[in-house]
């Protein structure tokens, strides 16, 4: 299979007043064509920044300070913003997770995505405007809802029509953001439903960004285990269930509930995340580990591949 996607040694930093905050730390993964991989953690582990260097979407105060981002071979980190703009949506898109503050209140929806289409796509108005009828029926959607305006959808409508969006012009790869985010649990299981029927059907390349690992197991076939800026286990969903091996993932699991074998107590992880405008020396998540010994204090483990597709970062099962 072809790699669509190779993260190398990734390093972003955000700037603030009283230094720098280290999001991504040295992060490394590859995906390849056809895979989708799920990024999971709890909320400020840097999910989303990771995906926000992907897209080069950053705020002015974020610098990637080290690493590169391979898309189809060529890495896009030195490229100008002129040059991403060729790249967003036709190469790279995204589902974001706020549904309305992605789409512009004063246009209708079909227009803002008649519009993305005809920015990168060398086709008249009446041709983008048939592919976006396509692309509504194709996410269970009444083209008749082109004409509405944001506000006349309901959540769940808003989520189908950002797929849509970002299904538009083709994209190589997409990344999702939480896309069930602040949906009821019905209209969450219909949108994860028809990410899932996409990517069987378009033989989908993509990476969701959760902190919900049981959505992500229903979505992915890689998942990358992430905290405090770094990937800490990275496998196969199958194999990651079957044998968790860093604490963090084993403790995240823990703290999830099951429809499936015995009913289990719930066990929440202990403490907090660091705070990574000084975070600890070591291993960042010796302050909550139960395992932790002498090394994690004084040595950050390695990101290393300990069998066959199965990356870690512990001292503890290296």
């Amino acid at each position: 299979m072809d790699t669509i996607l190779e993260i190398e040694e990734l390093e972003m930093s955000y700037q603030t007043i009283k230094g720098f905050v280290s999001a991504v730390d040295n992060v490394s993964f590859k995906i390849m064509k056809g895979e989708s991989m799920g990024l999971v953690g709890e909320s400020g582990c840097g999910k989303t920044s990771l995906g926000m260097c992907i897209m080069k979407l950053l705020p002015e105060n974020a610098r990637i300070m080290n690493g590169k981002i391979l898309f189809d071979g060529e890495d896009i980190v030195p490229k100008t913003e002129e040059e991403m703009r060729k790249i967003r949506w036709k190469g790279v898109s995204m589902i974001f997770q706020a549904a309305m503050n992605a789409l512009n209140p004063v246009y209708r929806v079909g227009d803002q995505i008649i519009e993305a289409i005809q920015t990168h796509d060398n086709i008249s108005k009446e041709e983008a405007r048939e592919k976006v009828e396509k692309l509504y029926e194709l996410v269970g959607l009444s083209p008749e809802r082109m004409k509405n305006y944001p506000h006349e959808y309901s959540g769940g409508m808003r989520q189908r029509a950002i797929i849509a969006m970002a299904l538009a012009c083709d994209p190589k790869f997409i990344i999702a953001d939480e896309p069930t985010t602040a949906l009821d649990v019905i209209v969450q299981d219909q949108i994860i439903d028809e990410i899932v029927n996409l990517q069987k059907k378009l033989n989908m390349t993509m990476m969701y960004i959760s902190h919900d690992i049981s959505v992500i197991a229903e979505t992915c076939n890689k998942i990358g285990v992430m905290y405090a800026g770094n990937i800490v286990e990275y496998t196969y969903t199958s194999t990651l269930f079957d044998n968790p091996l860093h604490p963090y993932t084993k403790a995240l699991m823990s703290s999830f509930p099951s429809i499936e074998g015995p009913k289990k107590e719930l066990k929440p992880v202990p403490g907090e995340p660091p705070n990574l405008l000084n975070p600890p020396e070591g291993c960042r998540f010796y302050p909550r580990c139960s395992y932790a010994e002498e090394i994690c204090k004084k040595e950050n483990p390695e990101f290393v591949e300990i069998e066959k597709d199965h990356f870690l970062a512990c001292h503890k099962v290296i």
